[in-house]
């Protein structure tokens, strides 16, 4: 296993699969108490007397030249910044430098990408709270730009708090919000945010499969390593759940891979015969399946020949699985699975006609030779 695949690995395997649309109780987000609002004098500032010793100027970087709109001053206190479990190496370094010293404004200014500096305040919060509230200040609405500003600060418990946010957040087993959480984190798989947040992303996306659309925002931002994982840990339990799993990897495979052996790898070690043997052969739905996956290699022109070991052998069971149905359909002469013969590939209908053809040639000498016995 590579270093990045070995980020979705997680020992968790057979996972059950939630109800389409499962959706547990979202208990109302904690809020700040009085005490540790109280605890925000950033805020208070301009009230009364200021008790203010320090300035921080944020400059929102836009395309247009910088002005006072874009620009706003926080009458901060040096104590909230460079002390405390919370305290921010940046700061800490500054108010120590002489560039500190020399500073007759006590002013320093950042400049900060435009949707970030809007969630400033916020970032000020979390450091001005009671440490054991801080905590609440993260949401969904902000949490990209409080990990922005806790890299930037320098503030490790605010990183830990936002990977806290976020894992408790996909408890609740939101799919837009885990679409949002792994467009941002498969980016840089070797960030340690990143080897956090993945791994837990692949349980719930498993828990979650019955409810992910072949058409949704959600699939289609998965990594193919990590979908595969995925796939890899799911239990399926009967006719519904195979069926959604293997369309799904049907249609993430069609936008998501161009390449026809892991295209292979796929078909092999994610769909295995189990899927398509366990169904009702005489199931409507199957047999849309296991069309569904010709038409897709045709559209992607893929051809796999014996020597292409081990893939040849995936996908000569899963041609057997349509070549039973193709059998019983010349067996029953059933009028519903006259469009099998129609849309399969013609060399799989030849290959089943022959087979058919040297099975009743083999009942035939059988029969022939009871009756020679008796």
């Amino acid at each position: 296993v590579s270093d990045d695949e070995s980020v979705f690995d997680v020992l968790v395997e057979g996972i059950e699969m939630k109800a389409k649309g499962y959706k547990p109780d979202v208990p109302p987000p904690n809020e700040l108490s009085e005490d540790s609002k109280a605890l925000l004098f950033w805020r208070h500032e301009g009230e009364g007397k200021s008790f203010s010793d320090w300035k921080i100027k944020v400059e929102a970087e836009t395309t247009e030249d910088c002005s006072e709109e874009n620009m706003t001053i926080y009458n901060v206190h040096r104590f909230a910044l460079a002390m405390g479990p919370k305290k921010s190496g940046y700061f800490e370094a500054l108010l120590q430098s002489d560039s500190y010293t020399e500073n007759s404004d006590c002013m320093s200014t950042v400049k900060l990408p435009k949707e970030i500096a809007k969630q400033f305040p916020e970032f000020l919060d979390y450091l001005y709270a009671q440490p054991l509230e801080s905590k609440f200040v993260i949401n969904f609405d902000n949490w990209k730009s409080m990990k922005y500003l806790a890299n930037y600060f320098l503030v490790p418990r605010l990183t830990e708090a936002v990977a806290d946010f976020i894992e408790k957040d996909m408890e609740y087993y939101n799919l837009e919000h885990m679409e949002n959480y792994i467009s941002e984190f498969h980016r840089d798989i070797s960030d340690d945010m990143s080897r956090r947040i993945l791994p837990k992303a692949v349980l719930i996306c498993a828990e979650l499969l019955q409810s992910i659309e072949v058409d949704s925002p959600l699939l289609m931002s998965i990594p193919p390593l990590m979908f595969r994982s995925i796939i890899m840990r799911v239990c399926v339990h009967n006719h519904q759940e195979a069926l959604h799993t293997c369309t799904l990897v049907a249609a993430y495979l069609e936008h998501n891979v161009e390449d026809r052996l892991v295209f292979s790898i796929y078909f092999c070690d994610n769909v295995p015969f189990s899927l398509f043997g366990d169904l009702h052969k005489s199931e409507e739905t199957t047999i849309e399946l296991a069309l569904t996956w010709f038409r897709l290699m045709t559209k992607k022109g893929w051809t796999f020949e014996y020597g292409d070991e081990p893939c040849f052998w995936g996908i000569e069971m899963v041609k057997e699985a349509l070549a039973d149905i193709l059998r019983d359909y010349l067996r029953s002469k059933t009028p519903s699975l006259e469009r099998i013969v129609r849309d399969t590939p013609s060399d799989i209908v030849a290959k089943c006609f022959r087979d058919s053809v040297d099975e009743a040639r083999t009942l035939r000498e059988r029969e022939a030779k009871e009756s020679e016995d008796d």
